[in-house]
């Protein structure tokens, strides 16, 4: 009788235990299942056009053909048949994945265009895609995805904030994307169809596909990357560049490298080409104003980490744009920023470094 008193004593405490822990642990209740909100069809959109434009930049940046693009949303609204019509746009991603958003708006990457053989697939794809931007918001989701969604709606965002609540929506829509599994039903109309050529797609599906061998290039460029063989890393990244021309990942890719490697003048060339390419991703824009930086062109440095801050702000081109308003002598600009860095991200080395950056007299870095 002892043991069993004892038993429900510990079994109670430790009950009331985890209530207070519980009650003060404020991020939990974030990640506990919630029934979506019941939003008006403008709603939607609105939330729609808010996220997609982060999470375009959080998968590779806009890929810029507007033949294909043309050739894909034509599609899209033709298989809508009355319905709701889908807005069709495409990542400079290699992964296939496919990203629905509310609002009838859609992301696919080049990956996925790149690996279809037919028209049946392509058809599919798009049906697959519409079907899924129908059931957003319709299915239980998580509280942080309810609260984030609430605040696009109520809240205009700082353009500053990397914790700005359509930043955190582009990433649980990041993290929900449609790949494998889920694009099944694309790739079995591949294998009823018995066909693995290319069959009835526009030219410019065609031409994408001729680019890919530039991509596995590319891809075995990073790995020499990670493995620190810097030289490998950019002679394969200059391979790539000759067989896929004028592709801006791959030219941003192969000026980082250059930067890396502490190449200033090739890393400068390759990053201005893919930014003219492609104006308008956050990384190739963080790259050359950091180079911009570095050569002392202060000008040409704040516009640029403006610009990638503008698209995704992130701790990186924030602490180098503080950086760049502090050597331009708006000490007031860069202390704000090099704040908003330390209290975001307080544990990383640029946390830390802001947090310094802050306690000395003014323009003393």
């Amino acid at each position: 009788m002892l043991t069993l008193r004892y038993r429900y004593i510990i079994s109670t405490l430790g009950l009331i235990v985890m209530l207070l822990w519980l009650g003060g642990c404020s991020t939990l209740p974030q990640y506990l299942p919630a029934e979506p909100p019941i939003l008006t069809g403008d709603q939607r959109a609105r939330v729609g056009a808010a996220v997609e434009p982060k999470l375009i930049q959080l998968i590779g940046g806009p890929y810029h053909d507007q033949r294909l693009a043309e050739d894909l949303n034509q599609l899209g609204n033709r298989q809508a048949q009355g319905s709701r019509p889908v807005n069709i746009v495409i990542a400079d991603r290699n992964a296939t994945a496919l990203y629905p958003l509310p609002g009838g708006r859609i992301i696919v990457t080049r990956g996925l265009l790149a690996g279809l053989h037919s028209r049946d697939e392509l058809e599919a794809m798009v049906t697959l895609a519409g079907q899924l931007a129908e059931r957003v918001y319709r299915e239980p989701t998580s509280r942080s995805m309810v609260e984030a969604t609430e605040q696009v709606l109520a809240t205009k965002e700082s353009w500053h904030d990397p914790d700005a609540a359509s930043i955190r929506l582009a990433r649980y829509f990041e993290e929900h994307a449609c790949t494998e599994e889920c694009l099944a039903p694309v790739q079995g109309v591949r294998s009823t169809t018995g066909s693995a050529s290319i069959v009835g797609l526009p030219a410019s599906f065609k031409q994408l596909r001729e680019r890919l061998p530039g991509y596995e290039l590319m891809a075995r460029a990073r790995e020499f990357e990670k493995a620190e063989e810097q030289g490998k890393a950019i002679a394969t990244y200059l391979q790539a560049a000759a067989t896929a021309p004028d592709e801006p990942q791959i030219l941003g890719a192969l000026g980082l490298a250059y930067l890396r490697a502490g190449q200033t003048q090739p890393a400068r060339l390759h990053l201005q080409k893919a930014v003219k390419l492609q104006p308008d991703y956050y990384r190739t824009l963080m790259g050359l104003g950091y180079l911009y930086l570095q050569q002392g062109q202060l000008q040409q440095a704040n516009e640029l980490l403006a610009d990638s801050v503008r698209r995704l702000a992130v701790a990186e081109n924030l602490f180098l744009l503080a950086e760049a308003r502090e050597k331009s002598g708006d000490i007031k600009g860069a202390m704000a920023l090099y704040r908003l860095v330390s209290d975001t991200d307080p544990y990383s080395k640029l946390g830390r470094t802001s947090a310094e950056r802050l306690t000395q007299p003014a323009g003393a870095q």
